[in-house]
């Protein structure tokens, strides 16, 4: 037996579901001014009134599960279309009523409320008398939807909880609410329930706005209407998901759109939850509660994540401000050691070059200067010589009064060690000459030089510092105090490491402190030796030379002295 084909609708899904929308607007303010309507004037000093709202509510109830049911074919749809015009006339009666009410006994704000009321009943009526196939093609050509999901209001509405309007559900505990819709009344009744409940409400007529005004200031929490003109909620939503600012701002999404596909794409883009047109308001603020105490979370989260990086950030600070500071007093090595291991086990250093540098003519000046003057000399005099020691890899091991102490060859091991503290005392030389000529003091140095074996080690608990010990540290000072005045002075253990680079003088045997006679030089310059072509410049000579002593390249070198001997 054949199957008779289906008759092809006479209406889209979309022209459908643009009715539904169209229709539910009025309807939402209609219902939302009742219930603000009979909370401000409580049942029971305006019974009248209450019961007259009431039968108003009931029928846009009834208008709810009408529209719901919309179908496209053109004999349904008109029998549904007929219901809501025989709907109207209770409607209209109820609306009577209450006006009568409203202007015997009640104060000035339910009448203009009662006044907004009628002037969307208003809209309404116009609305539902002028349904007929051309106005229902029209919504179709000029607002294409999604298909809506069938009798999705009906069964939202019927499961709603039907507690009497004047029930409020837990009060909503404050915060800044942005609220986002094209329609004024809308708008106006959205904000007159947040604001009775405590929270502070900005409006929006527009997504350009919106988006301006979340990026301005701050909110708690939008609540954003899908259908807008140019700019539609479902776009700034996603504008606002972009924004690295915005993306956690809890978004609800108010529709009078019944599509599954609208809400689904909503999710998808981020919003926090939904709420269709017209709302229950205990259902507004439970959710509207529940989003803004999650952004109380939230944003406690967030600032004591902030203070855990600020602190966090400030104990790094401290750590390399403690860490600059160990290490301006110790050498690297040395400091990674004790911060490891809370101690510095002693090293023996066979091989080092030990450097004394004294002033003459210091004790003359503290009878002359000035004590406070004389510690600034001092300090601008060792802050030079400390650049130095930086320049030419060597070690400041301390100052004594106005003798300077610096050592090569440790704690890292370095074979050139001897070349680069004659290099060094030269350099210190120039600059206290230069000084003096400049400053208030005409100080001279007196350094005396040493190479041999010492241990190393850091003592004591208390404003410890890495020194060194052994016979060759004193043998270093009584070549300092052998010395004289602007001269480098060595032993014969520095003289046989450097004498390849450097000229020296023999000096003969010297009775040191102790009684001893020992051999000393002075170092006058680097060798004459260096230069080996008329065009050929000390330094490449000294360079190449330290370079095939060495294995290493040269650090630096006193350009004065390579002058000297061309």
């Amino acid at each position: 037996m054949a199957t008779q084909s289906p008759v092809s609708p006479a209406f889209s899904k979309e022209a459908i579901s643009a009715l539904r929308r169209k229709i539910r607007a009025p309807l939402h303010q209609i219902i939302s001014y009742a219930e603000i309507i009979v909370e401000d004037a409580g049942p029971e000093k305006h019974p009248a009134i209450d019961a007259h709202l009431s039968g108003i509510i009931a029928t846009c109830e009834a208008v709810l599960q009408i529209v719901a049911a919309f179908q496209p074919d053109a004999e349904a749809l008109d029998q549904s279309i007929s219901k809501l015009r025989q709907q109207l006339l209770s409607y209209s009666k109820d609306l009577l009523s209450l006006s009568a009410a409203l202007h015997q006994d009640s104060p000035a704000e339910l009448q203009a409320d009662s006044e907004k009321l009628r002037s969307a009943a208003g809209v309404f009526e116009t609305l539902v008398s002028g349904v007929n196939t051309e106005t229902v093609l029209a919504l179709a050509a000029s607002e294409a939807r999604p298909a809506p999901s069938a009798n999705a209001e009906a069964s939202r509405r019927q499961t709603q909880p039907k507690a009497p309007a004047m029930a409020c559900g837990k009060p909503i505990r404050g915060g800044v609410v942005l609220v986002v819709d094209d329609d004024e009344g809308n708008r106006d009744v959205l904000s007159r329930r947040l604001l009775r409940d405590g929270c502070e409400v900005m409006l929006a007529e527009s997504g350009q706005q919106a988006l301006r005004m979340a990026r301005r200031y701050s909110f708690d929490l939008i609540l954003l209407d899908i259908m807008m003109p140019e700019m539609d909620g479902i776009m700034v939503l996603a504008e606002l998901r972009n924004d690295p600012k915005l993306r956690r701002l809890p978004v609800v999404m108010i529709t009078a759109v019944d599509d599954i596909e609208s809400v689904v794409r909503c999710i998808e883009l981020g919003a926090d939850d939904y709420l269709m047109k017209p709302f229950n308001p205990v259902l507004l603020r439970a959710r509207v509660n529940a989003l803004l105490d999650r952004k109380r979370l939230q944003d406690n989260e967030t600032r004591k994540t902030e203070e855990l990086q600020a602190a966090l950030k400030e104990i790094e600070q401290q750590k390399e401000k403690t860490d600059a500071l160990l290490l301006n007093i110790l050498p690297p090595v040395v400091a990674g050691e004790l911060q490891a291991d809370g101690c510095v086990q002693p090293m023996y250093f066979e091989d080092v070059t030990i450097v004394f540098a004294d002033f003459v003519g210091f004790t003359l000046s503290t009878e002359q200067l000035p004590a406070d003057e004389l510690v600034n000399i001092l300090n601008q005099y060792f802050t030079a010589f400390d650049s130095i020691m930086k320049l030419y890899g060597l070690e400041k091991l301390k100052t004594i009064g106005d003798c300077y102490m610096f050592a090569g060859g440790l704690p890292v091991r370095s074979p050139s060690h001897p070349v680069d503290a004659i290099l060094a005392a030269f350099e210190l030389l120039r600059v206290t000459e230069q000084m003096a000529k400049e400053g208030p003091v005409t100080w001279q140095l007196r350094i005396g030089v040493h190479t041999g074996p010492v241990v190393a080690g850091v003592v004591g608990l208390h404003k410890f510092a890495f020194d060194i010990w052994g016979d060759a540290v004193n043998f270093s000072s009584r070549m300092e105090a052998s010395g004289a005045p602007g001269r480098v002075n060595l032993s014969t253990n520095t003289y046989v490491r450097i004498k390849d680079f450097f000229s020296c003088e023999k000096r003969g045997k010297v009775t040191i402190k102790d009684g001893r006679e020992v051999e000393m030089y002075f170092v006058n310059g680097i060798a004459s030796g260096m230069v080996t072509t008329r065009n050929e410049s000390p330094f490449s000579s000294f360079e190449r030379r330290y370079r095939t002593y060495f294995r290493k390249e040269l650090q630096a070198f006193p350009e004065f002295l390579a002058e000297a001997v061309s």
